[in-house]
């Protein structure tokens, strides 16, 4: 019996050691994340590891954009879920006049120039939190109208801190900048339209700054 109860109380020293040391590495902070990367922007995208940019990967070498996407000062990166987002559009549209009819990447390149990829190229060093409150115009590589705005988060009641948050969204502006704190009449056409960021202010060896935009973004369509 003495046996047994001196094998139970080692036992139970041990899974309270055990589960101490884990609670213990669960609860200790390491520290601030680190937004740099050894890699520059291009191969920061072509080896995720969750390979989520596999496709815009594929598009960048075929329009030979690999310096122009490592020199950007910042690059908004679509996800493979942008443009397959975008590839589904396409491709229901024209199986609405034949149900056969398909459209791939192959087709994708015959319709949009380089110039649709350099829209997420922009001229300025962007971060979160230098990004202005306001929706300010941003010139990009295709010298179309794009904008960037950095916007408060409403605190879920459950919130633990009280610090604020915030996302940075790219924008797409169709005609004129909307002005501030106008709430868009639903279907116009002249509608500025947003793409928030799901992963900001990664710092690639090549320089400049690389903003993950929303899976629920559609390549060029926003």
């Amino acid at each position: 019996m003495k046996n047994k109860m001196l094998y139970f109380i080692i036992c139970s020293l041990g899974l309270a050691y055990f589960t101490g040391c884990k609670k213990s590495e669960y609860l200790t902070d390491g520290g601030l994340s680190v937004g740099k990367t050894p890699l520059t922007t291009y191969d920061y995208l072509k080896q995720h590891k969750y390979h989520l940019f596999d496709t815009l990967v594929m598009v960048i070498d075929h329009y030979n954009m690999k310096e122009e996407v490592n020199g950007a000062a910042t690059f908004f990166a679509p996800t493979n879920y942008s443009i397959n987002s975008y590839l589904k559009i396409k491709r229901d549209s024209v199986r609405r006049i034949d149900e056969n009819n398909n459209y791939n990447l192959t087709d994708m390149y015959k319709d949009i120039s380089a110039d649709s990829l350099r829209i997420y190229i922009s001229k300025s060093r962007i971060t979160l939190m230098t990004a202005p409150l306001q929706a300010t115009i941003v010139n990009n590589a295709a010298n179309t109208q794009t904008a960037f705005q950095r916007i408060l988060q409403p605190k879920p009641a459950e919130s633990w801190s009280s610090a604020p948050i915030y996302y940075l969204y790219y924008i797409k502006v169709r005609g004129a900048l909307d002005p501030p704190n106008v709430v868009a009449q639903p279907n116009d056409p002249n509608v500025d339209l947003k793409a928030q960021c799901q992963t900001t202010d990664i710092e690639p060896s090549s320089g400049g700054m690389l903003h993950v935009l929303s899976n629920n973004h559609t390549f060029i369509r926003f």
